[in-house]
């Protein structure tokens, strides 16, 4: 969801050139990546027994023209969700890693009775895709980490702290998390991204972050869906700087103490990355592992493709270089 009707005249994105972040190491939301394009995905005819696994090609696409642009992909996963944006479904996730651990069992795209269970559900299915990207990932030797909480919370920690030179997400989320660079499209081939930076946001609305967090509580957001009714982003502006923050304006307002309860722990929720430290923390590309990602190619594709895009997974490694170290532990 976002922050509401937050759009491109509230947030300043601006397509710049890739040299902003070539050569650098890039942080991948990938559940907002995922929700993106799997949202798109409609069964058709043609697809009917065959499992969705679209999210290969995109994968290996990513990987390629990062590698290419001298850019390392850092594909972040959620951890533990935010329980104020959305209540844990652990049996929604098990129930995805049992039919994915099928899937690498019997390695059938054609397994009617998993294909049909999978295009059913679009959340199974981004679950689906993000255990398959994960394998993936450490099969190809790109970076792989799980968040503490929300991948783009963690995400925007590793910019901030400056591990990674963007956190790559269409949701304002990062930025409210203090991501100082956010990039919302990728064109590497035309050396272009469109992007927003924080100081380019707080000057555009003349709000700080802490007001900037307090604004999207106003709105409605992840975390509060409501927001205070009646209240748009300038408006809400204006109110904050008039009244000093958020308490301040829902005092305005009139809400009782026991009303402004609610706000102000949703707001919280925005203090968290205060709390978590990347420093430190660095990545590398590691070598693929060529076997590993033949079969798992061969799968989605002819094996004389998947064996061409094995090749050339190992010469972008080869020439990307191995300059950088990494941190074990987040692998």
């Amino acid at each position: 969801m976002g922050v509401k009707n937050w759009g491109a005249d509230i947030i300043p994105w601006k397509w710049k050139s890739s040299s902003e972040i070539s050569p650098g190491t890039i942080a991948i939301d990938v559940p907002n990546y995922l929700s993106r394009r799997i949202s798109v995905i409609r069964q058709n005819p043609g697809e009917e027994g065959r499992l969705p696994l679209t999210h290969v090609g995109l994968f290996v696409s990513l990987v390629k023209i990062t590698l290419s642009n001298h850019v390392l992909p850092v594909f972040v996963f959620d951890g533990p969700p935010e329980t104020m944006k959305r209540k844990p479904n652990p049996g929604l996730v098990q129930r995805a890693s049992e039919l994915y651990k099928q899937f690498q069992k019997d390695g059938d795209p054609y397994d009617e009775d998993l294909a049909t269970v999978l295009w059913k559900s679009p959340a199974l299915r981004a679950y689906f895709a993000a255990e398959h990207m994960r394998d993936l990932g450490r099969m190809v030797g790109v970076p792989v980490l799980t968040s503490p909480s929300e991948a783009e919370m963690f995400a925007a920690v590793l910019c901030r702290d400056g591990v990674v030179n963007t956190v790559v997400s269409n949701d304002s989320d990062a930025l409210l998390f203090g991501s100082p660079h956010v990039t919302k499209q990728m064109q590497l081939s035309n050396s272009k991204i469109l992007r927003a930076s924080l100081s380019d946001f707080e000057n555009h609305l003349q709000l700080d972050l802490t007001h900037l967090r307090d604004l999207a509580i106003v709105c409605g957001c992840d975390f509060h869906k409501e927001g205070v009714k009646g209240i748009g982003p300038r408006r809400g502006s204006v109110l904050l700087q008039k009244h000093g923050g958020l308490e301040g304006l829902l005092k305005a307002r009139g809400f009782l103490p026991s009303e402004r309860v609610e706000y102000i722990e949703a707001r919280e929720v925005f203090d968290e990355p205060s709390y978590m430290s990347a420093d430190k923390v660095e990545f590398k590309l590691k070598p693929p592992l060529i076997p590993k990602v033949l079969r798992a190619l061969e799968t989605v594709m002819p094996a004389e493709r998947a064996e061409i895009t094995t090749q050339k997974l190992t010469n972008l490694w080869r020439s990307f270089g191995n300059r950088q170290s990494t941190l074990e532990q987040w692998l």
